[in-house]
C-alpha cells in the first residue's frame, strides 16, 4: 500500500514536473502537496548535492593528474636527451677507443713476435684479439706461433665470430 503510494506519488510529479524542479534551492514550497513529496525532493537535492560535491572532486582531481601527466612528460623529454647524450658519449668513446687500439696494433705489429706474444698473453682477452685483429696476418700469425696452444687457440676462434654491438638500449 504504502510503495503503491510513492509510486503514485512519483509518477505525478514526474507528469507535473516537479521532480524536474529537485536541483538544490529550486524547490517551491507551493507546489509540494504532501510530506511524502517533500521528503522525496529533499532526498533528490540531497543526492543533488552529493553529485555536484563529487563532480568538484573529479574536477579537481583531473587538474592533479593533467599537472602530474606534464611533469611526467618533461622528465620523460628530459630522460631521453640524456639518453641520447650517452649514446653519443659511447659512440665516441669507442671511435676513441678504436683509433687507440690501431694505434697499438701498429706497436706490437713492428715488435719482435716473441716479446709481442708475451704481452699478449697477458692483456685482456678482447683487448688481446682487437690489437690481433689490427695487424697484418703474417705479423698476426707469427705472435700466435709464438704463444701457447692453448691461449692461440682461444685467440684464432676469436677471428671466426663475429661480435654483435646491442644498441637498443635495453
Amino acid at each position: 500500500m504504502i510503495l503503491r503510494m510513492i509510486l503514485i506519488t512519483i509518477v505525478l510529479m514526474f507528469c507535473s514536473g516537479t521532480l524536474f524542479a529537485a536541483k538544490p534551492g529550486q524547490v517551491d514550497e507551493n507546489q509540494i502537496s504532501s510530506v511524502e513529496e517533500r521528503r522525496i525532493l529533499v532526498s533528490i537535492e540531497d543526492e543533488y548535492a552529493k553529485l555536484d560535491e563529487r563532480e568538484s572532486k573529479i574536477d579537481t582531481r583531473e587538474m592533479q593528474l593533467k599537472t602530474l601527466e606534464g611533469e611526467v612528460d618533461k622528465k620523460l623529454a628530459a630522460m631521453q636527451q640524456l639518453r641520447t647524450e650517452l649514446v653519443q658519449l659511447l659512440d665516441r668513446k669507442e671511435k676513441t677507443e678504436g683509433e687507440r687500439i690501431a694505434e697499438l696494433s701498429k706497436i706490437y705489429e713492428k715488435m719482435n713476435p716473441q716479446k709481442a706474444a708475451v704481452l699478449i698473453k697477458a692483456l685482456d682477452y678482447q683487448l688481446a684479439v682487437d690489437l690481433l685483429l689490427g695487424i697484418k696476418k703474417k705479423t698476426a700469425g707469427k705472435i700466435l706461433d709464438s704463444l701457447d696452444a692453448e691461449t692461440a687457440t682461444e685467440l684464432s676462434k676469436a677471428f671466426t665470430e663475429i661480435p654483435v654491438k646491442d644498441k637498443s638500449g635495453y
